[in-house]
């Protein structure tokens, strides 16, 4: 059964071989038009911690203050509010989803390279990240429910 993630996988680890024995991906008998493509989508990614005893009220203030907002904003396809807790930190990542920069600018503004920050971050966040990382989906393969 060939699906669509074995191809993109199968193709990813053909070129990467192929490209360590200096030949061309076609050399592996890859057809590189193969990856699966559709709507362009931009994932806006953004990390920061807090101290393991803020880890649950920054939870509440971040989806309120933060993911709320984002999911109002016209061209937003949705958010995930990911979080891993430690013994010392609370490590969030927020991965919204987007149809386009200028999508992204209507929440981030003109430097929607820069964090866009939440007006109480500084009371919850160890240190504030200056940047987050827009990322285009390629595959977006989410199992159907049963």
């Amino acid at each position: 059964m060939d699906t669509p993630r074995r191809t993109v996988l199968t193709a990813a680890l053909g070129g990467i071989a192929a490209t360590a024995l200096g030949l061309p991906a076609e050399a592996a008998g890859l057809r590189l038009a193969q990856v699966p493509t559709g709507p362009k989508l931009i994932a806006r990614i953004w990390h920061g911690h807090t101290p393991v005893a803020k880890t649950e009220e920054y939870t509440k203030y971040i989806y309120e203050a933060g993911i709320k907002k984002i999911e109002s904003i016209q061209g937003n396809r949705g958010c995930q509010l990911l979080r891993k807790v430690d013994g010392q930190y609370g490590d969030f990542t927020v991965i919204s989803y987007w149809d386009s920069v200028e999508a992204i600018k209507r929440f981030a503004g003109e430097k929607y390279e820069e964090t866009h920050n939440l007006p109480k971050d500084s009371e919850y966040l160890v240190d504030m990240e200056p940047h987050v990382k827009h990322l285009e989906v390629l595959v977006n393969d989410w199992p159907k429910s049963a």
